[in-house]
C-alpha cells in the first residue's frame, strides 16, 4: 500500500486510531475515515454503511493479491519460454562465442523487461481501491489486458531484433528450436487463467457516456494509440489531438498545415506515431516529439486517388496501401527518421482496391477489389510481394462476397484453408437488407479477439455481434444513427465504441459491458 497505514487519519484529526470507515459514495478519501470518537458523536437517527478499518484493508489487500497471481502467472509463463530460447542458445555460444553474446544480452533485457512489467502492477492506492469496491468497480481487468498488450509488443520487438541476427545460424540444428521458442512466444495464445476469463466474457449491453463534444467540419477517421490514452480524429483538413480517459474527450491540439481533407488514420502500437491520408493521394507520417509537439514529414505522393485501405506489418517496417488507381503500393517506414519511402507497387487489379488482410506469419496477402476479384499475392526468396493467383468474387443469394468484408444484407465471414479462402456459411448474419445493395466502407470491420466482439456499420447503424462458445455469431445492439455518414471505432481493449454521425454532428460515446 502507497499509504502509511499509520498516516491515515480521520476528518477531525482526533488522536484516536482510525477504527471504521464510512462507504458513502459522496464523500471523499479522509471523511471516510472514522476514529471512536467520530463514531461516538453520530446522531443516532443517522445510518451509514461502515465496515472495519482492518477489515476493508484485509478485502483490497485479498482483490490485488488475487490480480497479482494471475499477473505472475502470466509472467512466469513468458519467463519461462525465454528462458528456454536462452539455453538454446547459450549451445551455440560455444561455436560461435562472439556473435552470440549479443543475443544473450537481448535476452537478458527482454526477461528484465517482462519483470519490471509486473513489478509496475504491484503497486497500487488505498484510496484508489476503496473508491473502487464502493461503486463496484475493479480495475483488474483493464490492469490484466493492459498487461498482455504490453508483453505482446514487447515480444514482437524482441523478436524482430533476433530474427534478423538467427539467419546466420541456420545451418545449425540448434536453429530450428530457436525458431520454435520465437514462434511460440509469436502465435501462441496466452494459455493462463486470464486468457480463459477474457474468452469467457461476452458483450452485454452498451451504456450511454457522453455526446456532448460537437464537431461541424466532416470527420473521416479515429484512431487510438496502444495504452488508449491518446484520440486522434480528423475534422476536415485538420487533425485534432484528444485525451481520452474513462470514455471522457479533451481536445489538446489541433495539427493544421494539411492542403486536403483527411480520409485515413492508422496509429502504430510500437511507437507514438500515427500515418495519415489526404485527398491529395499523399501520404503522411507524424511522430510525437513531447506531450505538446508533433512532427509531420514530407508528403509522399504514391496515388493518384482515395486511399480505401492501409495496413501495417507487425514489426511496422513497411505499409500496404491499397486505392481507387487500383494500385496497392509498398513503403517503407522509418519512425527514427519520421520517413516513409515508396518502394514497388502491385498491379493486377482494374478497380479500386477496397480491402486488404495479411495473414498471421505475413507471408501471405489478400487483396479485394472493385473489379469482383480477390487476388492472392504471396512473398518470394527476396522477402518481396509477388501475384499468386485471383479468384472472381462469387455472386449468389442476393449477396457479393469480399473477404472480411460487408455487402448487401449478410455479414459474411471467410477463412483460410490449405491455402485457399472459403466463406464459412453457417457463421453467416443476415442484416437489414440495403436499398442500394452495397454498404459504404467508411465504417470498417473491427474485430476484437479477446472480448469476442465484432462491431461494424450497416446502412444507418452500428451493429455490435458477439461470438458464442460454439463460434456462432449473433447480434447483441444495434444503434440506429438515423444517417448513412457515420465514422467511428471501437478501443483496442473492446471498452468503448465512439463514432461521429453526420445527423446530429457531435461524437457519442458508449461503453461496451460484459460479463
Amino acid at each position: 500500500m502507497i499509504e502509511n497505514q499509520k498516516n491515515l487519519h480521520c476528518l477531525m484529526r482526533h488522536e484516536l486510531h482510525v477504527s471504521m470507515v464510512n462507504l458513502d459514495s459522496k464523500l471523499t478519501q479522509n471523511q471516510r475515515l472514522l476514529c471512536q470518537e467520530c463514531i461516538d458523536n453520530f446522531e443516532s437517527e443517522q445510518k451509514y454503511k461502515t465496515i472495519g478499518f482492518f477489515l476493508i484493508i484485509q478485502k483490497i489487500e485479498d482483490n490485488k493479491q488475487q490480480q497479482l497471481n494471475i499477473i505472475e502467472n502470466l509472467i512466469i509463463t513468458n519467463i519461462k519460454q525465454v528462458e528456454s530460447f536462452q539455453i538454446q542458445i547459450n549451445n551455440l555460444k560455444s561455436m560461435v562465442l562472439q556473435q552470440l553474446d549479443q543475443l544473450i544480452n537481448n535476452t537478458k533485457d527482454w526477461i528484465l523487461n517482462q519483470k519490471q512489467i509486473g513489478f509496475k502492477y504491484s503497486e497500487y492506492s488505498f484510496f484508489k481501491e476503496l473508491d473502487l469496491i464502493i461503486i463496484n468497480q475493479q480495475n483488474n481487468q483493464d490492469d490484466q489486458i493492459n498487461c498482455q498488450n504490453q508483453i505482446k509488443i514487447l515480444n514482437q520487438s524482441q523478436i524482430t531484433k533476433i530474427n534478423s541476427k538467427l539467419e546466420q545460424f541456420k545451418l545449425f540444428q540448434e536453429y530450428q528450436q530457436l525458431k520454435n521458442i520465437l514462434n511460440k512466444l509469436n502465435e501462441q495464445a496466452f494459455n493462463i487463467s486470464i486468457i480463459q476469463q477474457q474468452q469467457q466474457l461476452s458483450p452485454t449491453q452498451l451504456l450511454f457516456i457522453d455526446d456532448t463534444i460537437q464537431q461541424k467540419e466532416i470527420f473521416y477517421a479515429i484512431v487510438f494509440d496502444s495504452t488508449m490514452k491518446i484520440m486522434v480524429s480528423t475534422c476536415g483538413n485538420k487533425i485534432i489531438i484528444w485525451n481520452f480517459k474513462n470514455g471522457k474527450i479533451q481536445q489538446v491540439q489541433t495539427l493544421s498545415g494539411h492542403q486536403d481533407n483527411v480520409y485515413y488514420l492508422v496509429y502504430s502500437k510500437i511507437k507514438n506515431c500515427f500515418i495519415s491520408d489526404l485527398g491529395d493521394g499523399s501520404i503522411i507520417l507524424s511522430k510525437q516529439l513531447n506531450n505538446n509537439q508533433w512532427q509531420s514529414s514530407k508528403p509522399q505522393f504514391e496515388h493518384k486517388k482515395y486511399i480505401y485501405c492501409i495496413i501495417l506489418t507487425q514489426n511496422e517496417d513497411q505499409q500496404i496501401s491499397g486505392r481507387g488507381d487500383s494500385m496497392i503500393n509498398v513503403l517503407r517506414i522509418d519512425f527514427i527518421n519520421n520517413q516513409l519511402t515508396f518502394l514497388y507497387s502491385l498491379q493486377k487489379h482494374t478497380s479500386s482496391v477496397r480491402l486488404l488482410s495479411l495473414n498471421q506469419q505475413e507471408r501471405v496477402l489478400v487483396s479485394c477489389g472493385n473489379d469482383k476479384l480477390t487476388i492472392i499475392w504471396q512473398k518470394d526468396a527476396n522477402n518481396k510481394w509477388v501475384f499468386q493467383y485471383w479468384d472472381p468474387c462469387q455472386i449468389h443469394k442476393g449477396r457479393l462476397i469480399h473477404m472480411g468484408a460487408l455487402f448487401s444484407q449478410f455479414f459474411i465471414c471467410i477463412q483460410q484453408k490449405d491455402s485457399q479462402f472459403q466463406e464459412i456459411l453457417e457463421k453467416e448474419v443476415q442484416l437489414q437488407k440495403n436499398r442500394d445493395g452495397l454498404v459504404n466502407l467508411s465504417f470498417l470491420i473491427i474485430y476484437i479477439t479477446e472480448q469476442n466482439l465484432i462491431c461494424l456499420r450497416h446502412i444507418n447503424n452500428i451493429i455490435l455481434l458477439k461470438a458464442q462458445n460454439d463460434g456462432q455469431l449473433s447480434i447483441f445492439q444495434e444503434l440506429d444513427c438515423q444517417h448513412q455518414s457515420i465514422f467511428g471505432t471501437v478501443t483496442n481493449n473492446g471498452q468503448y465504441l465512439i463514432y461521429w454521425g453526420e445527423n446530429k454532428m457531435n461524437y457519442e460515446i458508449y461503453e461496451i459491458q460484459y460479463k
